[in-house]
């Protein structure tokens, strides 16, 4: 009795795991909602491909979406790379302070928004200043987990061909400020939006 007793419980440990694995794989990507898919080409010819999740972020998305598509991110510049944790781009100067004239909201739990895309690996995510809200085009791309920034960045897109190449931007030669000595852009990108229908971002000007 107490084997079969014993038996039944670690059959239902597995169930429950095999539930909660399901899920979290679930978590995502809302199969249910269309993914746009971006393709980052730089001058180096080499290519990212990027998918983005409108349904964690979905101001964030459209922001991107609009920027790309007016043609914003091209030539604009890799501003730093830290060797083992990210790649920051998007920048229209290269100095690190480029933005688009205007900010958005950050999407993040820390500003009490629902975000649950956890920053790891391959995860894109915005880049922004010492305060909340002052998003606008610079994102950065993570080469190593960093759960510990979760909630406090508006993470909206995981790369999903090309995260090599990001490794490699880790060995460029740097200058003190971690930005390339020999200047990295965005020379190319484009957009699949997969059904997804792309509305106008709301957005806050500087005045």
């Amino acid at each position: 009795m107490r084997r079969n007793n014993f038996l039944l419980s670690g059959f239902l440990i597995i169930l429950t795991l095999a539930f909660l694995y399901r899920e979290s794989i679930l978590a995502i990507v809302n199969i249910n909602e269309p993914v746009p898919i971006v393709s980052i080409v730089f001058n180096n010819n080499k290519e990212l491909k990027i998918e983005l999740y409108p349904h964690y972020a979905p101001n964030t998305v459209n922001n991107f979406l609009d920027l790309a598509e007016s043609g914003f991110y091209e030539y604009t510049f890799i501003s730093q790379v830290v060797p083992g944790y990210f790649v920051k781009m998007g920048d229209p100067i290269g100095n690190g302070f480029g933005f688009p004239g205007y900010h958005i909201k950050s999407e993040c739990s820390f500003n009490n928004f629902d975000n649950g895309l956890n920053l790891t690996r391959g995860t894109v995510a915005m880049a922004r200043g010492k305060e909340f809200n002052t998003e606008g085009s610079q994102f950065f791309i993570l080469t190593e987990n960093a759960k510990n920034l979760n909630g406090q960045y508006s993470a909206f897109g995981r790369v999903v061909d090309g995260l090599e190449l990001l490794d490699e931007f880790g060995t460029l030669e740097l200058n003190s400020n971690y930005q390339p000595k020999k200047q990295i852009f965005i020379k190319e990108i484009s957009i699949e939006l997969n059904g997804y229908v792309k509305t106008a971002p709301i957005i806050y000007t500087t005045d």
